[in-house]
């Protein structure tokens, strides 16, 4: 073989370090309504605010958007710290169990109430921004790779003082095919794709 230009042993992709599993305080950047009534879902855009994963999301996508750039695939990035809820609606028959969507979006309003002294939920969703909540951070797979993602919301004490839960690892959503291996046979593959469904 000759050489060529441009040859470095190196890895190929350049993907961000996975968050691990657990609990941090972040504060909602930014709030909005997606969607249409009766199936609307309320979106909190977090972003880490304590400890050594301080500003995550934010430099994950900036990462990514500028691995984007650089293969010239515009617009693929996508930001990984929105937490999205169900907008309870009884019009909305799409939904198998919609006592969930009330049990979660009860827990956001008390998330947010316990960690944001003298704030009390209004119903104007504006008021959300700019204020702390804790999340806690569970793993998953899909085709046999693993991620992590926001389970749920918890009170910023909670977060603080180690009294958080660790949750079960979401199922996968999209496993391999029967005959076709994981990955990685010895386990979990760390992965960094759009391919995901969130």
């Amino acid at each position: 073989m000759k050489a060529f230009e441009g040859f470095k042993s190196e890895r190929s992709g350049n993907s961000f370090p996975m968050l691990p599993v657990g609990a941090y305080v972040c504060k909602i950047m930014n709030v909005k309504v997606d969607g249409t009534e009766p199936d609307q879902q309320l979106v909190l855009r977090l972003d880490i605010v304590e400890g050594e994963f301080t500003s995550y999301y934010t430099n994950r996508y900036n990462h990514d958007a500028g691995q984007g750039a650089q293969r010239r695939q515009y617009g693929v990035a996508k930001y990984k710290g929105d937490f999205r809820l169900n907008i309870p609606n009884p019009a909305n028959t799409k939904r198998e169990h919609p006592e969930w969507d009330v049990a979660a979006f009860n827990n956001m309003v008390f998330c947010v109430e316990a960690s944001n002294s003298g704030y009390k939920w209004n119903w104007d969703e504006k008021t959300l921004k700019g204020k702390l909540v804790g999340i806690n951070v569970r793993a998953g797979t899909y085709n046999g790779n693993a991620y992590t993602t926001i389970g749920k919301l918890e009170p910023v004490d909670d977060v603080r003082k180690g009294l958080c839960r660790p949750m079960k690892p979401k199922a996968d959503s999209n496993p391999p095919a029967a005959g076709v291996p994981a990955a990685d046979p010895s386990g979990f593959t760390p992965v960094d794709t759009d391919e995901l469904p969130f």
